[in-house]
């Protein structure tokens, strides 16, 4: 999907958790992942996972606090000011990530 994406001329950029490099298969499928033009980066926290497509749909995925530790909530929402926020915010973050490089991503 990541290739697919890419030459249809779409960007796709991902961020990781930097404790995503301490787990080999995690590691294996960013290099793949970036060989078919994922842009990544690495942040020491996110605030939740996050997925915005075509300007207006997100899908999120965040802690409930209702339901107790370790339990998350996942939302769809088509809203095209909200994707633009939360675009606004994912870049925010991307800005101060760390980018992949080859030393990062070596065993």
């Amino acid at each position: 999907m990541v290739r697919r994406l890419h030459r249809a001329g779409g960007t796709v950029r991902a961020i990781y958790l930097n404790d995503a490099l301490d787990n080999p298969g995690t590691v294996e499928h960013v290099r793949r992942f970036a060989a078919a033009g994922e842009e990544a980066r690495f942040a020491p926290e996110l605030p939740l996972k996050l997925v915005i497509a075509d300007a207006s749909l997100v899908l999120c995925d965040m802690p409930d606090p209702v339901a107790g530790a370790g339990s998350t909530t996942t939302l769809f929402i088509e809203h095209p000011a909200l994707a633009g926020c939360l675009r606004l915010a994912f870049q925010t973050v991307w800005e101060g990530a760390a980018p992949v490089t080859e030393s990062s991503l070596a065993p």
